[in-house]
């Protein structure tokens, strides 16, 4: 889950005015300038139907139950297409020089077992790797690293010890007859304000070198960049315009995310979609106008995809309250699968699920979400 940043764009305006708004925008500012014509290939298809999984992290388990029987009890309730997982390196590498990946291994073989069960939907997974990660503090850093001098996380991932640990992890899973993509890092181009060190976001051109590290490895398997954009497209928008510098010094409400440079570095635009979140109070806006915004952006970021010959994921799909905040519902999750299926998306990966494991309620509206994003429109 990203930093409550992703949140700061709220943008107050009535939703019709907004709407002209986009439609002005994008028709005067945005196709001849702001995505210039390069030779790309063509997009693959959108998948139909589209794949539809769940995140699940052993650190989002926190009721002290094993986080394999967890996954595993996931799997055969919901009986997903994919699981994301990540390989994190404050788990993986218990000192600089050696590495252990008991850990994955342990969830890779649970998603093997549900394979083998009978009846079970096939499964396959998306790993995720690097230092910015799945669930707070976002960044996950091994315990024996000395931060006391360093003052950003570029430097540490800079290092013989992280270098080790890409290679080898990508070396290791390449032939996982189960992958079906790479993410690399989380929302690697977005702030993750945690503390001194981990403050801010990846250079964007040590993103590129991670992601050209992995294709010297594995050219099969697709590469997903994640990131999250802003309340609604207008906002989009205008930061993707040639004019965004003039944006930024305007008042009023501020774009959020980097989703234009994100699809640039993989193959794969991964958008994260948060519509209550404790940055974004209920007082100023609906829980459902936030989701008919979101799926207004869905459009205009497919055809962006398409446009660089990308596919389109929505990576993390709200679908439990943000920690701290009440007024997402099960009621927000169903409309949001309502809203958010079609759209030219591909893949559609549930956030928060692990909560769901002491939740009846949730655990159907789930089900429920599941079964309308998987037979689009």
């Amino acid at each position: 889950m990203g930093t409550p940043q992703r949140g700061l764009a709220i943008f107050r305006a009535p939703v019709k005015p907004l709407i002209v708004m986009v439609g002005v925008l994008s028709s005067v500012l945005v196709p001849a300038v702001a995505f210039p014509t390069l030779a790309v290939d063509p997009a693959p298809p959108p998948l139909n139907p589209p794949l539809v999984g769940f995140s699940f992290s052993p650190a989002a388990v926190t009721d002290g139950s094993d986080p394999e029987q967890a996954l595993a009890r996931l799997l055969r309730t919901l009986q997903p297409d994919l699981v994301r997982l990540p390989v994190y390196w404050s788990t993986v590498a218990p000192t600089a020089t050696s590495l252990d990946y008991t850990e994955v291994d342990g969830l890779i073989k649970t998603v093997q077992a549900h394979n083998a069960a009978k009846g079970s939907r096939h499964t396959d997974v998306v790993l995720v790797v690097g230092a910015r990660n799945l669930v707070y503090p976002e960044v996950h850093l091994p315990g024996w690293l000395d931060t006391r001098k360093i003052h950003k996380l570029e430097t540490l991932l800079k290092t013989a010890s992280y270098r080790r640990y890409l290679e080898t992890t990508f070396r290791r899973y390449a032939q996982l007859p189960l992958l079906k993509a790479w993410q690399v890092e989380n929302e690697p181009l977005d702030n993750a304000t945690v503390n001194q060190v981990t403050s801010g976001a990846l250079p964007a051109a040590m993103v590129r070198s991670e992601v050209d590290l992995l294709r010297s490895i594995d050219l099969v398997h697709e590469v997903v960049v994640t990131t999250f954009n802003s309340s609604h497209v207008a906002l989009d928008v205008r930061a993707a315009s040639p004019i965004a510098w003039l944006y930024a010094h305007l008042p009023g409400a501020k774009s959020a995310g980097h989703p234009s440079q994100a699809l640039t570095m993989g193959d794969t635009l991964g958008l994260d979609l948060y519509v209550v979140t404790e940055a974004t109070p209920l007082a100023t806006i609906s829980p459902s106008t936030r989701i008919a915004w979101k799926e207004e952006s869905l459009d205009y970021w497919q055809s962006q995809a398409v446009k660089h010959g990308r596919a389109l994921w929505i990576t993390e799909m709200q679908a439990t309250p943000w920690i701290g905040t009440t007024g997402f519902t099960v009621r927000d999750l169903v409309s949001s699968a309502l809203a958010y299926r079609g759209h030219g998306v591909s893949v559609y990966l549930l956030w928060g699920v692990e909560d769901w494991l002491d939740s009846p309620a949730w655990m159907q509206a789930g089900l429920t979400s599941i079964k309308l994003l998987r037979s689009g429109k």
